[in-house]
């Protein structure tokens, strides 16, 4: 059984979930959930592992000095949650091109910018190079290219609200269609080709449920988690030019 320090109500409830295979505690194995606010890098420390919540973008030089951290972290994206992509490249063609569109409050636009483009990412293939930026006052938007060929636009919008509103379409032999938004719990997958339309299935699992699960299966079986290499990866097109 492992031990799970968190003060946030939603973990403490999915701890309750997932019992016994976890339980409230403390000490040097435990699993320790680090809010993204701020710089949460320096609160990865004195724990077995970590599950870091919405971070906020990091510098690169920080997503350097963390591949030394010899701890697995999961991270809690809620717009771009792990089991969301898997269905959503798991079975589609190369796409030639893909569109994110995100919308939401001015003190979150570079966050949904970061998880833009870790759509962009996910759909693409692979992550892109920049091949332009262009900010207004209210927007900014990046074309990226992957070693691939694949182009991707991804593009984040003030809006009224808090949370934000994704749109991810990747075009090619086949349409994949990504909706996300943080007024609901359920993201929606859809793919169209010559066969029709299909819709996969829904995701119920709550995304601390989720990454505690995923935590502790990496810890069980010594596997790696890439989490922390994609937001790397995500940040690091975000914070370039910027």
């Amino acid at each position: 059984m492992r031990a799970v320090r968190t003060d946030l109500a939603a973990y403490r409830g999915a701890v309750a979930e997932l019992a016994p295979r976890v339980r409230l505690g403390d000490g040097v194995d435990a699993i320790v959930v680090v809010g993204g606010r701020g710089a949460w890098w320096d609160r990865l420390e004195g724990a077995a592992a970590f599950v870091v919540d919405e971070p906020d973008p990091a510098p690169v030089e920080v997503h350097e000095r963390l591949r030394a951290l010899g701890a697995p972290v999961a991270v809690t994206r809620r717009r771009l949650r792990p089991d969301v992509a898997a269905d959503a490249s798991g079975a589609f063609k190369a796409p030639r091109h893909v569109v994110v569109d995100a919308w939401g409050g001015r003190a979150e636009a570079e966050s949904l910018l970061r998880d833009a483009v870790g759509w962009a990412r996910v759909l693409a293939g692979g992550p892109g190079r920049i091949v332009s930026r262009v900010d207004t006052g209210r927007a900014t938007t990046l074309a990226t290219s992957n070693d691939a060929g694949a182009g991707a636009s991804s593009t984040s919008a003030i809006s009224g609200g808090t949370g934000g509103v994704m749109t991810a379409t990747a075009l090619g032999p086949q349409r994949v269609e990504v909706r996300v938004d943080s007024a609901s719990p359920l993201c929606e997958v859809a793919f169209d080709d010559e066969e029709g339309r299909r819709t996969a299935r829904v995701r119920r699992e709550s995304p601390e449920r989720l990454a505690l699960r995923r935590i502790v299966d990496a810890l069980d079986s010594g596997s790696a988690l890439s989490d922390l290499t994609e937001l790397g990866a995500d940040d690091a097109v975000v914070r370039r030019l910027s």
